[in-house]
């Protein structure tokens, strides 16, 4: 992909019939939502990132662990915070995987390559066919960072609510080859009772939409995955109140 070139959305692709899946279910994926070659491209860029480590602290704000954090702190402090972690996931909400902060990064270097994706997802051609699917028209922006499942790495159940944000709807766009069903990293959909009501596995080129709030979560990646999961995943918010 050179420095001119643009991501698009596949030729053609038409919102309606999402539109109404999503209205039905509040969930719909979108397969070959890119470009065949833009996706390839993007995955390429994606597997070149210098990916730091996230974790929420006690209070679930989270943390990122940098090289920079880790020569600082010391591996053993910084491993013992990580369990702490794990462990905090047996009682309630927790993380733990590799994440890119488009947004930030992008602030900091507009040219890095991957920022090519950032702005895709910045742009109105993505913005308004979200806002097309989900069937509100003020979709102003977006919230999205990359990320990447490791063996062991998790998400636990939660439906991203938030406190300033106004989130109308998440995304995950995949960029994940070749996965087998039993390693794990499904986005997992639940319940009032907890039981799974849907699940999706990681794919490549594929779109997901769902309202939010919604109880979801992804579960841990089996430690013998012999691919990398990798996705941009994010929310479209509201940067404005609607007018009455």
């Amino acid at each position: 992909m050179t420095a001119q070139a643009e991501i698009c959305i596949n030729p053609g692709l038409d919102p309606a019939p999402f539109a109404e899946a999503f209205a039905r279910d509040g969930v719909v994926q979108i397969p070959v939502f890119l470009r065949p070659a833009d996706a390839d491209a993007v995955a390429t860029l994606l597997s070149g990132l210098t990916w730091n480590v996230v974790a929420p602290d006690e209070t679930s704000d989270t943390l990122v662990i940098s090289s920079q954090v880790i020569q600082k702190f010391g591996e053993a402090q910084v491993r013992q915070f990580l369990q702490g972690a794990i462990k905090r996931a047996s009682r309630g909400f927790s993380f733990v995987h590799l994440s890119y902060a488009l947004q930030d990064e992008y602030a900091r270097d507009p040219s890095a390559p991957i920022h090519l994706a950032t702005e895709f997802l910045q742009g109105r051609a993505f913005l308004d066919f979200g806002a097309a699917v989900i069937g509100q028209p003020q979709v102003d922006g977006v919230r999205v960072q990359a990320s990447n499942y490791r063996p062991g790495d998790f998400l636990t159940l939660h439906d991203d609510s938030h406190r300033r944000d106004d989130r109308l709807a998440a995304f995950t766009l995949g960029f994940t080859r070749e996965w087998r069903p039993d390693w794990g990293g499904q986005l997992l959909f639940h319940d009032a009772d907890g039981q799974i009501e849907r699940g999706f596995m990681p794919g490549f080129n594929v779109l997901t939409l769902f309202r939010v709030p919604r109880p979801h979560s992804v579960a841990p990646v089996a430690p013998y995955a012999a691919a990398k999961r990798l996705s941009l995943t994010g929310w479209l918010v509201r940067e404005s109140t609607p007018p009455a």
